[in-house]
């Protein structure tokens, strides 16, 4: 092998390892690339999804706040409406009653046509029949009673109480000191109230207001139902 063998075959070499060097340049490069895009695609959408989250609570504050103006705007109507002749009675703590029943409902989140309603109920003007009590037995999970359900107006009206028991109790009596559920079927659907003892109900038929109360009874697994009927 002469001289100029030898130099063409070290300029082979050469020009392999160039090429080499050069080939894992780019794979390197490429591999840095992908890996920066999916690390910055990954980044992109954890930005958008904290913006949706942002968003959404932005949103929910603004509905908050104008749900909060409305409950204002109607305590402001309803104090007016507190001073006109139909609930207004010198004589009497209707003023008291009324802003009572307000706050209580507005608490609750009572439609404004039923707090109109039940203003209306304390008006002196309204024309009641007589209150009339009933004794309701209360459901529990361990235990149903026969009469678990109380029938008033010829079946107009049905309403049906379940109980929660104590955890250390054997007896399979409810705990009126903790919530519980009324459930009111009328008019070919049911409505349901869950609570603390008592639980007052104004239910409105045409020109008819029905109020129902439940309190606390004498007779053990039981509540006090009174009722009774007004025209308006």
């Amino acid at each position: 092998m002469d001289f100029y063998q030898v130099q063409n075959k070290y300029r082979q070499k050469q020009v392999k390892s160039l090429l080499s060097f050069c080939l894992k340049f780019l794979l390197f490069f490429a591999a840095f690339i992908c890996g920066w895009w999916f690390g910055n695609s990954d980044k992109v959408v954890l930005i958008a999804e904290n913006e949706k989250i942002i968003t959404e609570h932005y949103n929910k504050e603004i509905a908050l706040e104008r749900k909060l103006a409305d409950a204002k705007l109607k305590l402001k109507e309803v104090n007016l409406l507190l001073s006109t002749q139909n609930i207004k009675d010198k004589n009497s703590n209707l003023g008291k009653e009324s802003k009572n029943l307000l706050a209580y409902s507005l608490a609750k989140g009572v439609s404004e046509e039923e707090i109109i309603n039940s203003l209306k109920l304390l008006s002196s003007k309204k024309k009641c029949n007589n209150l009339k009590l009933n004794e309701l037995a209360v459901s529990t999970q361990s235990f149903t009673p026969p009469e678990n359900v109380l029938s008033l107006f010829s079946g107009g009206l049905k309403l049906k109480v379940d109980g929660n028991i104590n955890n250390t109790s054997k007896t399979p009596y409810f705990n009126p000191d903790k919530p519980i559920r009324a459930i009111f079927m009328y008019l070919g659907y049911s409505e349901i109230i869950e609570g603390e003892l008592p639980i007052i109900k104004n239910i409105r038929a045409n020109k008819f207001i029905v109020k129902v109360k439940l309190s606390r009874s004498k007779i053990r697994g039981a509540v006090m139902v009174s009722f009774q009927s007004c025209k308006i």
